[in-house]
């Protein structure tokens, strides 16, 4: 049977075969969208916090003491912020289950008050009045992790005023036990990961001197003294993730007086190389590691606070990274966050911007199908009638539906039969 005799058979039946979608553009991102939020946000997180399957965002307001909720509608796209009070001059806020009832609750640093908010969720999206925490001086940031192994998630809030980072302990109903603190550098952002292989969390921190710290779990909950590798000028922050697939976590860092990343690549034993630096924006202050372009390796996005941009450097599947790739946001971006916004298989970026008052959402620009059987042209994330009659309408010749580069035939109809229905 011809093309166009399957063609005709299509027709007859009353099917419209759809164009088939092409790759492109994974990784790169549309202009940003602006939602209000309130005055000089400097913090954003991203999850689910209302139970309908998509991702939210929550933002810090230092100057309004308070943080801005703002609930995905559809797509990707924000209802009107609702803000929750809590201490003075919020820096840093995170998102999890802190009280074991499935829904995502936040925890908040606040700058002014000495102390870290948690606010539970009521199930909805909503949550309840903040109860606040004493941690040291002058916290900047705020991190979750199940540090001591009780399959609850702890608290780690790094403190700038004091040197010093605070943990505390959850005692399994989102209350935490008193603060015990840890030396560090001069903190300005936290991560948590297994740094060591030893299936306990370690907490990575950006020191403004000039340097990363990282403390080893002992594997309770309690940490090792901190042990710093250089990096470039004034870091202001820092993410984990498997940056050159060998299994162990990586350091990444913004530097925000040199205009660069630091890339750190883990020896496999909690110990690091030293850093390799790529140029970004103009005053980097964040950095967030996600796969950006779907080729499963990490890439990283960085908030460039001077040049009111976000970067982002494609990683080459070993560790190293393309130069960066600017995109415009609000003013004075002063953090960044990765997530699927808009429920297509690809990651997003969102931003606070400082001065403008205001979260950029940039959604990914990917029009590649979330798995290659996927080929109808509808990337709706299923394998079904659309993807079968595209595969008889390119039957024979190149296209979308050619899994095996000889041209669409008997191997692509049985692979498309055998991943029938949701893309793994």
């Amino acid at each position: 049977m011809t093309r166009l005799s399957i063609l005709a058979v299509v027709l007859m039946l009353g099917y419209a075969v759809p164009a088939a979608s092409g790759e492109g553009t994974c990784g790169t991102f549309a202009p940003d969208v602006l939602y209000a939020a309130g005055d000089l946000p400097n913090s954003v997180a991203i999850g689910d916090l209302d139970g309908e399957f998509d991702l939210d965002l929550v933002v810090t307001n230092s100057f309004s003491d308070n943080v801005s909720v703002l609930l995905n509608i559809s797509h990707g796209t924000f209802a009107a912020d609702v803000t929750y009070v809590v201490g003075d001059s919020p820096r840093s806020v995170a998102v999890g289950d802190l009280d074991g009832d499935l829904d995502r609750d936040l925890a908040v640093a606040n700058f002014g008050s000495n102390t870290v908010s948690v606010l539970l969720n009521n199930g909805d999206g909503t949550f309840a009045p903040a109860v606040n925490y004493a941690v040291g001086g002058s916290p900047v940031a705020v991190a979750m992790g199940d540090l001591d192994g009780d399959l609850d998630l702890d608290l780690v809030v790094g403190n700038s005023g004091s040197d010093d980072l605070s943990v505390l302990l959850n005692n399994g109903d989102g209350t935490f036990a008193p603060a015990i603190n840890y030396g560090a550098g001069d903190p300005r952002e936290v991560a948590v990961g297994d740094l060591d292989g030893d299936l306990h969390l370690d907490i990575v921190v950006a020191n403004f001197t000039d340097t990363v710290s990282v403390l080893l779990n002992n594997g309770d909950g309690t940490f090792a003294a901190h042990v710093t590798y250089g990096v470039g000028i004034a870091p202001g922050g820092v993410a984990v993730g498997h940056l050159d697939g060998d299994l162990s976590l990586d350091i990444v860092v913004a530097n925000f007086s040199n205009n660069t990343v630091s890339v750190l690549l883990n020896n496999g034993n909690g110990t690091f190389a030293p850093d390799v630096l790529y140029a970004t924006g103009s005053g980097p202050v964040c950095v967030a590691v996600g796969d950006l372009d779907g080729d499963l390796d990490l890439d990283l996005a960085v908030a460039n606070r001077l040049s009111d941009t976000v970067s982002v450097l494609l990683n080459n599947g070993d560790g190293t990274f393309t130069p960066h790739v600017t995109y415009g946001v609000g003013d004075s971006p002063r953090a960044v966050a990765v997530g699927d916004l808009d429920g297509d298989l690809h990651l997003d970026l969102a931003t606070a911007n400082g001065i403008s008052d205001n979260v950029s959402v940039l959604l990914n620009q990917c029009t590649t199908p979330p798995c290659p059987w996927d080929c109808g042209g509808d990337n709706d994330g299923d394998v079904g009638i659309v993807d079968f009659l595209a595969l008889l309408a390119q039957w024979g010749g190149p296209g979308a539906c050619d899994l095996d580069g000889g041209g669409v035939g008997i191997t692509d109809f049985l692979e498309l039969l055998g991943n029938w229905g949701p893309c793994p």
